[in-house]
């Protein structure tokens, strides 16, 4: 009786081998599926990092490609800043976007062509979105704000400025019509390259400025009711003398360290230039131009004919701005360096206060730096 007993115990024990034999078989198997997954799966987080890092180091390359293209270009920024839907939406609107045109070097993968949105044009702010590219077409974008520093003095006090001392104007006679120095902010004309009644316009509704600014009480002559107009019509403050001596030093020192910062003919609106005109020189300011003009001391601008000019006009010393003509000076006129200065206006010379002709001076591109001040990754 026991040796049957005994053989049935010995079956059931090899069942129960078997099992557990086949339990383990299938706990290796799994662990070995899991390790399969796991491997694989590593392997395509892996890959797609590098993919997707590749694609980044791309758009980092393309970043550095626009701001090595706005710090060597003439480029004509953005006027207005760009809704945040327009920036998202990739669409480049004139006025609040400019599309700037990269050449993508060999071996790089990102955008050849860039928007380029106002952010906040006031204080010289805009952004850019560039986007590169990696294997199996990874893309990184990475939106990029810059803000454009001048070295041109920022902020005109007046249509007419006298930092020296002693300063006279002599303003038009008789009653006629419109001003000859006026502090409301005036529009440049619509056509850069207008001639005659085409070059006048009509002040916005801006806040204005002086008309006259000084630093002391100044010598007015002629009809100045009548042809002196801002807001206030003149006053007085505090000089920024060694401010503007201390630019255009700088302007004239270029001409013997390099390529000068200046030449010697005028700029226009879509590329304005620094113009100077020596001592014993004298500049026949007939047509359009843009940019700045330095007449140093001992220089004269002459307008003959029909003269519209839109920026910056610095006369040091006795420099001076003279003519029989008909003349147009949209922006700010400033004199330094003197103790007795008088500004002629009794012919037909008008000067204007433009922040539109000063806001184009940031698009000198040799006075000009680009600086990356902060970025997001946005893919």
């Amino acid at each position: 009786m026991r040796f049957p007993q005994l053989m049935k115990t010995a079956r059931n024990e090899k069942g129960v081998v078997l099992v557990v034999a086949v339990m383990l078989l299938a706990v290796l198997v799994l662990v070995g599926f899991t390790a399969a997954i796991m491997t694989s799966t590593d392997s395509k987080i892996s890959a797609n990092y590098r993919r997707s890092n590749e694609a980044f180091f791309n758009a980092d390359a393309g970043v550095e490609t626009v701001l090595a293209y706005l710090r060597t270009n003439t480029v004509t920024y953005p006027t207005v800043d760009a809704t945040p839907s327009i920036i998202n939406g990739g669409t480049c609107p004139a006025g609040q976007c400019v599309q700037l045109s990269m050449t993508v070097p060999s071996g790089y993968a990102f955008s050849g062509t860039v928007n380029l949105y106002g952010y906040n044009v006031a204080n010289r702010r805009f952004v850019f979105r560039m986007t590169g590219t990696g294997s199996n077409n990874a893309t990184r974008t990475i939106e990029t704000y810059i803000r454009k520093n001048t070295s041109v003095p920022e902020n005109a006090d007046g249509a007419v400025a006298m930092y020296g001392g002693g300063p006279q104007v002599a303003f038009k006679t008789g009653g006629g019509g419109g001003y000859a120095v006026d502090g409301h902010d005036y529009p440049v004309p619509a056509n850069p390259n207008c001639n005659g009644s085409a070059c006048s316009t009509s002040p916005t509704g801006l806040p204005a400025i002086p008309g006259l600014f000084t630093v002391m009480a100044p010598t007015t002559t002629g009809n100045v009711s009548a042809h002196l107009g801002g807001v206030p019509t003149q006053t007085m403050g505090i000089s920024r003398e060694a401010e503007y001596n201390a630019f255009a030093q700088m302007i004239i020192d270029s001409g013997g360290t390099g390529a000068p910062l200046y030449q010697t003919t005028l700029g226009t609106r879509a590329n304005p230039a620094v113009t100077v005109i020596p001592n014993g020189s004298t500049l026949n300011g007939s047509g359009n131009g843009a940019g700045i003009i330095i007449v140093e001391d001992g220089g004269s601008l002459q307008i003959n004919g029909n003269f519209e000019y839109e920026g910056l006009v610095i006369l040091r010393g006795s420099g001076r701005v003279f003519g029989s003509g008909t003349g147009n000076i949209y922006g700010s006129l400033v004199t330094v360096s003197h103790l007795s200065k008088l500004i002629d206006l009794t012919g037909s010379i008008n000067l204007f206060y433009s922040s539109a002709a000063l806001a184009n001076l940031s698009n000198i591109g040799a006075l000009n730096s680009v600086q990356r001040v902060a970025w997001r990754d946005v893919q």
